[in-house]
């Protein structure tokens, strides 16, 4: 941030005028196979869904379901406890009634998607008032409530055609269920101790990771370390803030009846990990110490074939932005194919020469307003592909002082191997202080825009910037905040284990 007496900018500066297309994707529509198993596909995921804040004092309520639902989410996450009511057990937070949530489920469940909505449950309650969910969730939901056919060998989970305009229910079955509400549950989980102990099983099952604990593979690298090192550093940050409440902090940090613990997974490779996750539903939440409500890169869960990566959508945040990124493919419809080599697992990954993706930043602004004496942003534009460990990559334009007026013309070039799994940020940045001397590590993101390299169009567009808090795009003024560019493939790589193209503009591996 500049310390400019004045903020008024006039004059012509802009030589790209012309550049006013605002982005969009090759493909638009939906064209993945959606006949394929529940596993097969990476879908869109809350966690906490009934909390509206924080994880410690908020109010619960139904605002985040409802924003979840009409942004595309596919599972709602529920902590439920006698009442039967919905809250964050062993915090301070206040409690909603179960049926109101399932209310505001059944109100939003297919406003933006017509595919199956997952209410994954954590039970809490005792046989009384599991009798109740059940009528609850009867009585509410109709004819939208899938009840699974107790004759279903459940050898393979149906398709998300199969479920279209589905409500269906995710939990433990625990000793003390109530019989009607076990009818009505199924993606049943269970823990297990290795892939094998979990492949022998005749029926289909679900288990959860806590990101921390998340599978290690070698096949995913030094900068899956790198990742690990990032999460440190921010867990160590909010432990700081939050240090006055430890003692509550911890207490929240309990597993979900179907997690697999710390120490208890053998770690094995990831031909095993794509064996149990094409089978299996898996899903990988936020460690217990998030309690900002903020949230692990989703991309760590995905390139480990989960199919869940649950986020908190009561805040808006860089997982969020990936997450928004993703599911734009395939019509945002929440339901994402995974591509062909993690569904059909060989004994290593795909070998990829790669190809080369080509960003042409032209320039950027952003308004700074109409006041006098007040400061000017130092832009910068930060451009990051975020996928495989093996496509990982940043870069910086240059850096304008005391200004929202950025020119740039320059090219940035990246080899990505797996685009299907990749998403490209563009960050519009405010430098701080240190500059460029410190990597840029203080600087404030402005604005972003994000979108999945399986469906990039080429040409030039104009990116309106979107809130890095909330995700609406910002149109402040008639010139707003926003970057130019220009997308083009240079090489065309190829996929030695599998024969094909990684680089196109189409359907990704598997899809229609």
């Amino acid at each position: 941030m500049g310390n400019a007496c004045t903020c008024f900018e006039s004059g012509h500066w802009d030589s790209h005028r012309e550049i006013t297309q605002p982005y969009v994707p090759a493909k638009t529509q939906l064209y993945h196979d959606m006949t394929q198993p529940l596993p097969h596909y990476f879908v869109s995921s809350g966690h906490n869904s009934y909390l509206t804040g924080n994880q410690l004092t908020s109010a619960s309520g139904t605002a985040t379901i409802v924003k979840c639902l009409q942004d595309a989410c596919r599972v709602i996450e529920l902590d439920v406890y006698n009442g039967p009511s919905c809250k964050h057990g062993g915090t301070l937070t206040a409690p909603v009634a179960f049926r109101a949530c399932i209310e505001a489920i059944r109100d939003n469940a297919f406003t933006a998607s017509p595919y199956p909505v997952i209410i994954t449950m954590e039970n809490h309650a005792d046989t009384e008032n599991q009798g109740k969910m059940a009528d609850i969730l009867k009585e509410t939901l109709g004819a939208a409530l899938f009840v699974p056919d107790p004759n279903d060998p459940m050898s393979a989970y149906k398709s998300p055609e199969d479920l279209k305009g589905k409500i269906i229910c995710r939990t433990s079955i625990k000793k003390n269920a109530h019989e009607e509400f076990k009818k009505l549950i199924y993606i049943c989980n269970s823990k297990f101790s290795t892939y094998a102990d979990m492949l022998k099983k005749d029926k289909v099952a679900s288990s959860s990771f806590a990101e921390s604990v998340l599978p290690k593979v070698e096949e995913l690298g030094q900068d899956d370390e790198d990742e690990e090192k990032e999460t440190a550093r921010e867990r160590a940050k909010i432990e700081k803030q939050a240090a006055k409440s430890r003692k509550r902090m911890l207490a929240v940090d309990e597993e979900p009846d179907d997690a697999v613990a710390a120490g208890t997974m053998t770690n094995g490779s990831m031909q095993e990990l794509y064996a149990y996750t094409t089978k299996h539903m898996m899903r990988v939440y936020p460690a217990g110490w998030r309690v900002d409500s903020g949230n692990y890169n989703p991309m760590a869960a995905w390139v480990r074939g989960a199919s869940l990566a649950a986020l908190n959508w009561q805040v808006w945040d860089k997982p969020l932005w990936i997450n928004s990124g993703r599911f734009m493919d395939n019509g945002h419809c929440g339901y994402v194919l995974k591509p062909k080599w993690m569904l059909e697992p060989k004994s290593e990954l795909p070998g990829r020469l790669g190809s080369k993706l080509r960003v042409r930043v032209h320039s950027a602004h952003m308004y700074q307003g109409r006041n006098f004496c007040v400061f000017r942003d130092d832009l910068f534009v930060r451009l990051e592909i975020v996928g495989m460990p093996v496509d990982r990559e940043l870069a910086h334009t240059n850096t304008v002082m005391n200004s929202g007026r950025l020119v740039v013309d320059k090219d940035f070039d990246f080899v990505v191997r797996f685009p299907e799994m990749a998403v490209l940020l563009v960050q519009l940045m405010d430098e701080d202080a240190g500059g460029a001397s410190t990597n840029h590590a203080d600087a404030d993101v402005l604005g972003y825009y994000a979108l999945p390299l399986s469906t990039l169009a080429e040409g030039d567009f104009c990116l309106t910037m979107h809130s890095p808090t909330t995700g609406r795009p910002m149109i402040k003024h008639r010139h707003g905040a926003w970057v130019k560019v220009s997308f083009k493939w240079l090489s065309h790589g190829d996929t030695a284990a599998e024969g094909a193209n990684p680089m196109y503009a189409g359907p990704a591996a598997g899809a229609k």
